[in-house]
């Protein structure tokens, strides 16, 4: 079986690209393609690996170039040449799916129908008024078709939860499976032997569309120490709007991440997002999660208020708004609580690579067994 692997852009160490290096660790004998590469920028693990990127290479650097050069790239991979190949499984939220010139088949590990055109005003925030959105707003019917279209060449849709299974049936008109995105569980359990703090954890991009802004405001209200992690293209905006007992920490190694996991009182979750490994990787580590009640969490936490059965213990407060008096009220219902740390570990364990790995393979090589036999159909 020959197989190629694509992914988006390899220019972050966000979700998409850890679960990007899953598929290359249980395909290494697989092509591996993306628009750009950034070996300095994203998970240290593809630099053991020889990656195919496109001429966009040269000038996309980052990830706020790979946003601005969207259309671009769309057209990129749509004309990008992966005949010859048995299987191409593309790991994509925007771009990799665009694949036009193929003659095997076409598997999209699918993690949300591209958030920038249908989830816009999330994704660059109302008020943004530069050229280039602006310029992207009045494109944005022709941006949606072209996303329409290219999702009807792909054979078979995954996706990561059932909130992103039924966003791909809803907008693509795709029928859809679902396997759930592991996270390191033997690493991040670790965490589970440092001793609590008083504090608070949010890891996440700093981005307008994570809506980090009320939970700044609410713990700017409640004065209550909190640790921020991360990165992005709003961060100083962001760090802005926070008072002194809010701590930006920046992107930190993956030692010290499971460390800070493991020490918080719980971990914050604010967006409304198709799946999220934050609050498993914080269950793993022994920490449990507050989050807003909506999207793919909703498959993976155990809140307080259901009624759970068996060895089952709840993992997580959700609350119902995404304002701060809603989450400030969720703070001082957890503060009231108690939680296993071992069932909390018990959970996310459920989670786990090897599983996903097994699973996935099992995908791939039954969608190489089902194409057997039918003569390859050039698109």
């Amino acid at each position: 079986m020959k197989l190629a692997l694509i992914q988006d852009q390899l220019l972050t160490q966000a979700g998409s690209e850890r679960m990007f290096q899953y598929m290359v660790e249980e395909f290494p004998e697989a092509d591996i393609y993306t628009s750009a590469y950034n070996p300095q920028t994203t998970w240290p693990a593809f630099q053991n690996h020889q990656i195919k990127t496109s001429w966009t290479n040269y000038f996309i650097k980052n990830h706020g170039q790979f946003k601005t050069f969207y259309p671009l790239l769309a057209n990129v991979f749509k004309y990008w040449n992966f005949y010859g190949y048995d299987i191409i499984l593309s790991s994509s939220a925007t771009v990799a799916k665009y694949i036009s010139r193929f003659d095997g088949t076409h598997i999209c590990y699918c993690y949300f129908p591209t958030r920038a055109i249908w989830n816009t005003d999330d994704y660059f925030n109302k008020s943004t008024k530069s050229i280039k959105v602006l310029l992207f707003r009045v494109l944005l019917s022709y941006f949606k078709k072209q996303d329409i279209a290219a999702a009807q060449r792909v054979d078979k849709f995954i996706g990561i939860s059932e909130y992103s299974r039924r966003a791909i049936t809803q907008i693509y008109g795709k029928e859809a499976d679902v396997l759930y995105c592991p996270i390191d569980f033997e690493r991040f359990k670790q965490g589970n032997s440092e001793k609590k703090g008083n504090h608070y954890l949010i890891v996440s991009r700093l981005e307008r569309w994570k809506k980090l802004d009320y939970a700044i405001e609410a713990f700017n209200l409640l004065k209550l120490p909190l640790k921020v992690i991360g990165s992005g293209a709003d961060a100083e905006e962001i760090k802005a709007a926070a008072s002194d007992n809010i701590q930006f920490l920046g992107n930190i190694d993956d030692a010290s991440l499971v460390k800070e996991y493991g020490r918080a009182k719980a971990v914050l979750f604010t967006p409304e997002l198709e799946y999220g490994l934050v609050p498993l990787e914080a269950n793993a580590a022994g920490t449990p999660v507050i989050a807003y009640g909506r999207g793919g969490v909703t498959e993976t936490m155990l809140p307080v208020n259901k009624q759970l059965t068996g060895s089952s213990f709840p993992t997580a407060v959700f609350f119902d708004e995404q304002t701060p008096k809603s989450l400030m009220a969720a703070i001082n219902q957890f503060e009231s609580l108690t939680f296993d740390r071992s069932a909390l570990m018990r959970h996310a364990e459920k989670y786990n690579i090897p599983s996903f790995k097994k699973a996935l393979r099992k995908y791939v090589d039954d969608a190489a067994t089902e194409a057997k036999g039918f003569p390859k159909k050039k698109r």
